[in-house]
């Protein structure tokens, strides 16, 4: 139990296990990213104050967890263990179990403290279905497992069932001798509270209940629980005692192998890759749990396993870091330490974080060492994600940068005035900044064409000014930003001289697929204004005819066809599938074209 005190302790950054230092002069927390899971802290959070901490503690917890603390230290003792529930943020009520190892110095002083809170609110729930229903599996278990008796207070004879043989061994069924010769075979550590028990039971207090060890004559060992109540005359006399006596070894044996397991559960968990380890440095002969087992690839069921069997398994290149942890470790008398490395295991690699706590003996030298590793591969593969997104990100930046330089340069060539430049640039950025926005919002993994009419018309659209119909086509980031350009412009144009300009005014915006599509395909996009003024061609061409009759044909390598009507600006682009990138689908089936490119 001390070992696994030990490697609860130091479990770390596992699922429902937070860590923290404890600074008793400034009462200041240094918190792990687990910890500030568990108590509903903002993401992030590294720093915390005992002062904070204390308002979150549930007031009927708070004064014993405060009480036990202090006797720890007024007793210099090295551990101190604590529950308590713990009022989140978020309003939720959670039930912590605290593991502390506190660190003194030669005055006696305790400046530091480290330890690590374990989410224990299912273990709770689970204890407390267990005790509902524990009255019921009894019940299921009495077939073969009870014995009935009868023990006289006159005669001082006992009888029993005659099953009782076969549970409590040869000699002890039916009638039997006086009760002496059952109490002699009764645990010896057991057997004062059960004499106590007996010479307690009065006509106001006339039933018990005991477990006990009781030493079977064919050298076996067993657990019993006895129910019984006793009988008395007028007077006040017992008469006699009558009840059961269960075997309850296996239950006991289930209830600390539960126990134990829960304990483990709780901390380290097999189905969160951490496992616990324990080993003394002279033998390296370490004891493993079943979750250090998976994360290393064992066999179930591998309880003990040499230290070098397992460094067979590290990576070569990370096998020196693994060993130099150790050492500068035990060359500086750290207590503990902490390493990352990767393992072989089933012809993939696999990362590992080992977090162990060292004790020393008289003489300074390590003595054993126990902690846990937890499997952190995937969080190195987020790592990995987060560094390529963030160069993305760069990328996307200087390219929307180049780009907001650009449309900047034309808009102040095209432009009458200040004022007109201000609107025009104004206008152009926020479309860009929505088309971003947009993306954003779906982690740059494309946009609906949908959405982007739709958004580019929204300040314009009316209940009746605008048709927008066609089937979901999803298109590609790149692709979309240009889109975007365009429709901006064609609203633009749309909503100063055309038919958004006026009330009679209508916009229909409409596309088509081929019904089977592949990728030579294109998509066709058709732009078409009604009952607006009359469209007069300008002398000369602006910077916005320019992005919608140029920046199709270099971007995406379409073809457009803009015609400024009298009726109405008629506009039809058609812009290969391939280009699109992210793809469609139709109402008539699913398409056929580049993997990864439809909704």
């Amino acid at each position: 139990m001390g070992e696994r005190n030990l490697q609860l302790s130091v479990a770390g950054k596992a699922a429902l296990v937070g860590t923290y230092t404890y600074d008793v002069g400034s009462g200041r927390y240094q918190v792990s990213p687990g910890y500030a899971a568990i108590h509903g802290l903002p993401e992030g959070t590294e720093e915390t104050t005992r002062a904070e901490w204390r308002t979150k503690v549930h007031p009927s917890d708070l004064p014993a967890v405060e009480i036990g603390f202090e006797q720890a230290l007024a007793k210099r003792q090295p551990e101190y263990y604590c529950e308590y529930r713990y009022l989140r943020t978020d309003g939720e009520i959670r039930w912590i179990d605290s593991r502390n190892f506190i660190s003194y110095d030669h005055d006696g002083s305790a400046p530091r403290v480290i330890g690590a809170n374990i989410d224990v609110t299912q273990r709770k729930a689970t204890e407390a279905a267990l005790e509902d229903h524990k009255a019921s599996l009894a019940d299921a278990l009495v077939a073969g497992k009870v014995v009935a008796f009868e023990w006289d207070a006159v005669t001082r004879q006992t009888r029993r069932s005659d099953n009782a043989a076969r549970i409590l061994g040869d000699g002890m069924g039916g009638l039997t001798g006086p009760r002496n010769e059952f109490l002699k075979r009764v645990h010896p550590d057991d057997r004062a509270g059960f004499k106590s028990q007996i010479r307690q039971l009065s006509p106001g207090e006339p039933s018990y209940v005991l477990n006990f060890r009781f030493r079977c004559r064919d050298g076996r060992e067993i657990w019993l629980e006895e129910t019984a109540r006793g009988e008395f005359d007028g007077t006040g006399r017992l008469l006699c005692i009558k009840g059961l006596t269960r075997d309850i070894t296996e239950h006991k044996k289930a209830e600390l192998a539960l126990g134990e397991r829960t304990l483990q559960l709780a901390l380290a968990g097999k189905a969160a890759l951490a496992g616990s380890y324990a080993y003394d440095n002279d033998t390296e002969i370490m004891q493993i749990s079943e979750g250090y087992a998976a994360i290393h690839g064992l066999p179930e069921g591998t309880t003990e396993i040499a230290r070098s069997r397992c460094l067979a398994d590290v990576h070569p290149d990370d096998i020196g870091r693994v060993g130099q942890a150790r050492s500068e470790a035990f060359s500086d008398r750290r207590r503990e330490y902490v390493v990352e490395y990767r393992i072989k295991r089933g012809g993939e690699l696999r990362w590992v974080e080992s977090r162990c706590f060292i004790t020393y003996d008289g003489e300074g030298r390590p003595e054993r060492l126990v902690g846990v590793s937890i499997d952190i591969t995937e969080r190195k593969r987020v790592e990995e994600q987060q560094r390529i997104l963030v160069a993305e990100l760069d990328h996307r930046v200087k390219n929307v940068l180049a780009t907001v330089q650009a449309v900047a340069g034309h808009t102040m060539d095209a432009s009458r005035s200040m004022q007109h430049f201000v609107a025009a640039l104004d206008g152009r950025i926020r479309s860009m900044g929505s088309t971003h926005e947009l993306l954003s919002h779906r982690r740059w993994e494309g946009v609906p064409l949908s959405q982007l009419v739709k958004r580019e018309l929204a300040p314009y659209t009316t209940a009746s000014n605008t048709e927008i119909d066609g089937p979901e086509v999803l298109l590609s980031a790149e692709a979309g930003q240009t889109m975007a350009m365009v429709l901006h412009e064609l609203v633009t144009n749309a909503a100063k001289y055309g038919a958004l300009s006026v009330p009679s005014g209508r916009v229909s915006i409409r596309w088509r697929l081929p019904h089977n599509v592949d990728a030579s395909d294109r998509l066709v996009i058709k732009w078409q204004e009604i009952r607006g003024p009359v469209v007069v061609a300008p002398s000369k061409s602006s910077f916005g005819l320019q992005v919608v009759r140029e920046l199709i044909p270099y971007e995406l390598g379409g073809e457009i066809d803009h015609v400024l009507h009298p009726d109405g600006v008629r506009c039809q682009l058609e812009i290969p599938l391939a280009k699109l990138c992210m793809g469609s689908s139709q109402n008539n089936g699913p398409a056929s074209a580049p993997a990864n490119c439809w909704m």
